[in-house]
């Protein structure tokens, strides 16, 4: 519960107020529970009116429908409506609602500085499929990982806050995985090329076995050899007596017609033709 030495007669400024002691302690983010216990004679109803006017000022944000958890905005953050999701995300999917998640495919490549441009939504990977967000001017969109609590993460830290993000070997398998998300191949390929500066073989191994992806290990260890990069033989041994059925380096794609011998995959003659 969060205290004041007194509080005003008007709703509004109280509230204010309460929102000015959390923003002042480093606390961005209050659940009703949390504002309702500071009001113990304020009837439900008019604390929703209160929320709801301080909503339309733009002070808070609701994060979801039906969540009960609000976000104050700081006045540096007014004209996007929302402060950065460092500073809330975590504790909202994580602590709040107990989900397990990570920033991932193009929002953590961006994060690691590999994004050729920003992308327009922030990419989260969760268990089971949610509804997409709106917090602010921020768009959140969320896509399933299976395994989830097993997946390689790193904390992404700012200095607004922090929130877990792929590792950046993770982020090429689930790049190859989703590759529709990406933009396409041509793009993945590119992407994957930048972000094995990041790569180490270690982190690589724990990668492969955390996600048992055998059809997008062959995929990546064909991008890898094609770029020359040293984490080919990572892939290789990760590969190392498992059976390879041929796949192509874009599924669905027919345009293939030459192969990577080693893993077993169909390359387009030229890589950018993939997307046509």
């Amino acid at each position: 519960m969060i205290h004041s030495a007194y509080w005003p007669c008007r709703m509004k400024s109280r509230l204010s107020l309460l929102f000015d002691d959390a923003e002042r302690s480093g606390r961005l983010m209050l659940t009703s529970e949390q504002i309702a216990a500071s009001f113990p004679e304020t009837s439900p109803e008019a604390l929703r009116q209160a929320l709801h006017r301080q909503q339309r000022r733009g002070r808070i944000v609701r994060i979801a429908r039906g969540a009960g958890q609000w976000v104050i905005v700081p006045l540096m953050h007014a004209q996007s409506g929302a402060p950065p999701p460092e500073t809330w995300l975590h504790r909202f999917l994580a602590s709040a609602l107990k989900v397990p998640y990570y920033i991932g495919l193009l929002s953590a490549a961006e994060a690691y500085g590999i994004a050729p441009y920003a992308p327009s939504v922030i990419q989260v990977m969760v268990p089971k499929q949610r509804r997409p967000m709106a917090v602010g001017r921020q768009r959140l969109t969320f896509h399933t990982r299976t395994r989830i609590s097993a997946m390689p993460t790193r904390w992404h830290e700012t200095p607004e806050g922090r929130y877990l993000i792929s590792t950046p070997e993770l982020t090429m398998l689930d790049l190859l995985r989703r590759q529709e998300l990406a933009g396409g191949v041509t793009r993945v390929a590119e992407l994957i090329g930048g972000l094995s500066a990041y790569a180490h073989p270690d982190g690589l191994a724990t990668a492969l076995i955390a996600a048992d992806d055998v059809p997008n290990a062959q995929r990546l260890g064909a991008l890898l050899s094609r770029q020359g990069s040293e984490l080919t033989e990572t892939v290789a041994a990760f590969l190392k007596g498992r059976t390879l059925r041929p796949v192509t380096l874009a599924p669905g794609r027919t345009n293939h017609n030459r192969e990577n011998a080693q893993f077993r995959v169909l390359l387009p003659e030229r890589l950018g033709e993939s997307n046509t």
